[in-house]
């Protein structure tokens, strides 16, 4: 067979098998990347998972923390303590400028 025409089939069963798999390529290229992506998430999720279950024993079996976070988080006092709360300044805005 002529060299020419062994160039051209071979161009053409080329073309041919990227028209037939291209698309298929393209979607497993997706799916992999997808794939890697929720991968990430899951290790993610299960480091936060870990955390928040150290953090409910903690909470559980810690009444000392358990005390920090109430006040901290609720804003809870004891009775006979007095709670004095600041408002957040916004920086570089002075009371007399929000007056305005």
């Amino acid at each position: 067979m002529d060299p020419k025409k062994r160039l051209i089939y071979a161009i053409a069963a080329g073309i041919g098998l990227i028209v037939l798999f291209g698309p298929a390529f393209l979607r497993w290229s997706e799916l992999n990347a997808r794939q890697e992506q929720l991968e990430a998430e899951i290790g993610y999720l299960r480091k936060e998972n870990a955390r928040l279950y150290q953090e409910a024993k903690r909470l559980r079996e810690d009444p000392t923390y358990a005390e920090a976070v109430v006040r901290r988080e609720l804003g809870y006092v004891r009775p006979g303590e007095t709670k004095i709360q600041f408002k957040e300044q916004v920086p570089g805005v002075s009371d007399d400028k929000k007056k305005q």
